[in-house]
């Protein structure tokens, strides 16, 4: 439908002269056009968004300020556009048209000769005058809007193609176009874009709020803020909810929250029908070709909040090329954002729609794997580069990829992509646990140096918790035992030994019964840590002992070499660093004799050893050793282990008397240590406040 507005008077085409329209006055009787349709009643959190149009428009060119507006389906396009156009309307006195371009309409688009034919006549053309050409239309149309001041919005365009024949020729004219593809073939045509992001929290909450009315709202602020972040922003979604309580005014907004809580529920509770979130996706998914369509339905199978092209390309099997080329065609279509590095992010509500649509597809469940699988080969690929000493299960865990599925070139590249993976890792782990739960336990299995070097401590309780239940339900006694030890370590890192010591304690029992020593000899490792933290350094002694009998027995080289870096730092605790340089001494031969498959541990030993050599007098050679530490620590990416090599540093400066070196050092370490929320933090504080203020230095320069 087109309805416009002509300032004065009403033209109708004359004759034509030489390729140039003659204007007349219109004939008596002729309809004054409709103008824009009714602005919104409210618009919230748009001030940027509307003062960016105000910015394009104003721009000097050479043909009319073209700006395509394009987001997802729901996002508030149009609801925009209309706001900008009502506010803008009496700098464009010669008329306002709207069109309504019907990209999803019943019927399909509307044809570019047809919407011609109603904007001439909304320009007082009689119908009779019409040309039936659409070049003699186009050229018509741009006759009329010669030199005028006219703003067009032309709503829901489905195409450049669809838009191109109506534009105006002048610099006076504004043409706003609203759609959910990008139509990037505008820009030949001078168009600007601007994208429509969801509102943020904010506004998001006023715009609910609005509509309910203050003291509802603040009867269950929680819910409220609940509700928001359901909605994820989309206008459309927050309209719904809305409009749903204030229908019902007894209904409680905690209800509803919990309602749309359930994902299996949230669509629904967001109208119905047409009328409805899912209603207005639909639109969106019927309308992409068949395989972008399964492209969609894969990404709502997605474990994570975003990812790559390749995960993209082992769920579809396709190559990376031809996923690259379908992720661009959702991207188009609004259907993704692009973010950092040539990463995806679809709406959380899309991502819900998605999900529903796969439901039905037969390809689901191979879908579905290969995902997995690709996360489980990038993982153990990393796994096996960065702690290539590790036991791993020897059986092939792969169904429909190969191991060789995700490569890595070298450590720095594979932390790196555990690190950018990580929330798709613990997503994937919560994902495969409920029906593949060997899987699971897999991938959970994998992400140990992720965790190792680099802590993120709440992802490991999640990921190790999830993975003991996985071997439970497999009735896996060694797994269990295995994942138990590993979350052990996990409480102890965040500073829960009462649990820690139980865990280990399961642990070692269920190693005693299957036979490990191997097992036996970690669990122990954990019980001497436990009261090593507990300042029970004696009781240390005794279990790290028994770990180095015991790797020593089973001719287990390296965690020998652990074992003995253990003893070495209980000595050190107990102030006996003669002891400590003993153990550590040979604990250096050892790592030394492995080679670099174990460098953190390496590392490990050298700040171990500097502080036993430190007090023993031998500073420059401690000094040296902690900087040889820091360097290899910075090396394999734990923030941790630097930090540790730094607070070392400013306790032996401390007892040198060098207190600029040791406030540099020790806030250096403090920070880190801080970042990580490491409890090591509280030791570091103690130690900073033995320091001097910088001006009672003694070696300050005056």
């Amino acid at each position: 439908m087109i309805g416009g507005y002509v300032a004065g008077h009403v033209v109708q085409a004359g004759a034509i002269h030489g390729g140039v329209h003659v204007h007349q006055a219109a004939q008596p009787g002729v309809p004054v056009p409709r103008q824009l349709p009714p602005p919104p009643a409210r618009v919230v959190g748009r001030d940027r968004e509307l003062a960016e149009i105000d910015r394009l428009v104003r721009r000097p060119r050479d043909g009319p300020a073209i700006v395509v507006v394009t987001g997802t389906g729901g996002v508030g396009k149009s609801t925009l556009a209309l706001a900008w156009a009502h506010r803008a309307a009496e700098r464009y006195p010669d008329g306002q048209l709207h069109a309504n371009l019907g990209a999803f309409d019943l019927g399909g688009p509307a044809a570019p000769g047809s919407l011609l034919a109603q904007m001439l006549r909304a320009l007082g053309v009689a119908a009779e005058r019409v040309p039936a050409d659409i070049g003699e239309q186009s050229a018509l149309f741009r006759s009329l809007a010669f030199g005028r001041d006219l703003l067009m919005v032309l709503d829901n365009a489905v195409s450049a193609a669809q838009v191109r024949p109506l534009l105006p020729p002048s610099p006076s004219c504004v043409v706003l176009v609203t759609a959910r593809w990008r139509l990037g073939g505008l820009h030949g045509d001078g168009a600007d874009f601007l994208a429509v992001e969801p509102l943020p929290e904010e506004p998001a909450t006023e715009l609910l709020v609005g509509v309910i009315g203050r003291e509802r709202a603040a009867r269950d602020p929680a819910s409220i803020v609940t509700l928001v972040r359901l909605c994820a922003g989309l206008p459309i979604a927050l309209a719904l909810a809305a409009a749903r309580l204030a229908t019902r005014p007894r209904l409680p907004v905690g209800r509803m929250a919990k309602d749309l809580a359930r994902e299996h529920q949230r669509l629904s509770g967001l109208g119905q029908e047409g009328d409805s979130v899912r209603g207005t996706f639909d639109l969106t998914y019927r309308a992409l070709e068949p395989g972008a369509a399964r492209c969609y339905r894969a990404i709502g199978l997605h474990p994570g909040a975003d990812f790559g092209v390749p995960v993209v390309a082992a769920a579809l099997d396709v190559d990376e090329y031809d996923a690259a080329e379908l992720l661009d065609v959702l991207v188009e279509a609004s259907v993704l954002g692009e973010e950092r590095d040539g990463r995806f992010r679809p709406h959380d509500l899309i991502r819900l729609h998605a999900r529903e649509i796969a439901g039905a597809d037969p390809e689901t469940p191979d879908t579905t794997l290969r995902m997995l699988e690709w996360y489980l080969a990038g993982v153990l690929a990393a796994d096996r580069i960065l702690t290539p000493y590790r036991h791993r299960d020897p059986a092939d865990p792969f169904t429909l990829l190969g191991g060789d599925a995700v490569t890595h070139d070298g450590r720095p590249d594979a932390l790196r992509w555990l690190e950018d993976e990580r929330g798709n890792l613990v997503a994937a782990v919560q994902y495969a646990a409920g029906d593949r739960p060997l899987l699971a336990w897999r991938i959970a299995d994998s992400m140990w140096p992720l965790f190792h070097l680099c802590l993120h401590r709440s992802d490991r309780m999640l990921v190790d918790r999830i993975a003991v239940e996985c071997a439970v339900h497999l009735g896996d006694r060694d797994r269990e035992a295995r994942m138990v030890r590993r979350w052990a370590f996990a409480h102890f890192d965040v500073g829960r030994l009462d649990e820690a010591h139980e865990l280990f304690e399961r642990s070692r029992r269920l190693c005693d019964e299957l036979g490990d020593r191997y097992g036996v000899a970690s669990a122990v490792e954990g019980l001497g840590m436990v009261a090593a933290a507990n300042h029970r350094y004696d009781e240390a002694v005794v279990h790290f002992g028994h770990q180095e009998r015991l790797c020593r027995e089973l001719g287990e080289r390296r965690r020998t070499g652990l074992a003995l870096l253990n003893l070495g730092a209980a000595h050190n605790a107990l102030s006996r660093p003669e002891h400590a340089e003993a153990h550590l001494r040979r604990a250096d031969a050892v790592f030394a004799d492995v080679g670099d498959i174990d460098p953190y541990n390496q590392a490990r030993v050298g700040i171990e050893l500097a502080r036993a050599l430190g007090r023993l007098g031998e500073r420059e050679q401690a000094e040296d050793r902690l900087r040889a530490a820091l360097r290899q620590m910075r090396e394999v990416g734990s923030p941790r282990g630097a930090a540790t090599a730094l607070h070392r540093l400013g306790e032996l400066d401390l007892e040198a008397g060098d207190f600029p070196a040791a406030r540099d050092h020790l806030t250096s370490a403090l920070r880190t240590f801080e970042e990580l929320a490491d409890l090591e933090a509280g030791e570091v504080r103690r130690l900073l406040d033995l320091v001097p203020p910088a001006e009672a230095d003694p070696h300050r320069m005056p």
